[in-house]
């Protein structure tokens, strides 16, 4: 995307490294930028800022009918809002911890999506939808599980959405990253022991594990995002993107 003068850019999870990326990375092309998140703005150079909580139905058809009324329209979501969790082991997971990050993750990736699409859909606009899962949908893991879960719903969510909106122009995309630097792979590495080094090495031996030998920037994220939502590229639509150094490649993800 070389300009997005143009675009209103819907981010949630603003405020984490990745959506913050994304922000930054619209606002740089002009676009005008819509920035949510929980508790005060954090990140970014956004033309207006919403505290919203995605698993509030109620709270996020009311804040989509804000935006439209103040800036028009809405050409972009980003949904990059997420947890990963705080259990590492499934078998002490709660059922009331799965559920709460299915909540987060996957119910409220629909309901965004859902509310979103209708904005798009009743003005007539061409728009792009573009949700984060994660390389960890895509193969049995022994840690995280409702977080993983929970991704491979957002996939379900991106092909079923891109086949209801084609007909009215509208992409529906996922991008799947792989290790980020982001607060996310702090904590778990912080997982991984109770000292920085033990960390560290939890660190070195996941991205040892990779093509690339390191973890992605949340700048290499976003920049995916741009060419997914780019105006010009709308006949892609239900496609997973791994932005994850090759991880897929039968070394490791």
């Amino acid at each position: 995307m070389v300009n997005a003068a143009d675009q209103v850019v819907v981010v949630t999870g603003g405020n984490g490294g990745i959506g913050a990326a994304m922000v930054a990375a619209y606002v740089e092309l002009g676009a005008t930028v819509v920035n949510t998140d929980r508790g005060p703005a954090t990140a970014g150079d956004a033309a207006a800022y919403y505290d919203l909580d995605v698993t509030d139905e109620a709270a996020v058809k009311a804040t989509l009918a804000e935006i439209v009324e103040k800036f028009g329209r809405i050409d972009v979501l980003l949904h990059a809002a997420g947890v990963l969790g705080d259990t590492v082991d499934p078998m002490s997971t709660t059922t009331a911890e799965f559920e709460r990050i299915m909540s987060i993750n996957a119910t409220a990736s629909f309901t965004v999506t859902r509310e979103a699409a209708q904005v798009m859909r009743d003005r007539g606009i061409k728009g792009s939808i573009l949700l984060l899962s994660s390389v960890a949908a895509k193969e049995a893991r022994t840690t995280y599980l409702p977080y993983n879960a929970s991704k491979i719903a957002v996939l379900h969510i991106t092909w079923s959405m891109a086949q209801i909106l084609g007909p009215a122009g509208i992409s529906v995309n996922a991008i799947a990253p792989g290790p980020t630097e982001t607060r996310m792979w702090a904590q778990l590495a912080d997982a991984s022991g109770p000292d920085a080094e033990a960390a560290r090495q939890a660190r070195a031996a996941r991205a040892a594990q990779l093509p690339m030998r390191r973890f992605a920037q949340p700048e290499e994220i976003a920049s995916a995002a741009l060419f997914l939502t780019d105006p010009r590229n709308r006949y892609i639509t239900g496609v997973t993107l791994d932005v994850a150094g090759g991880a897929h490649l039968g070394m490791g993800s």
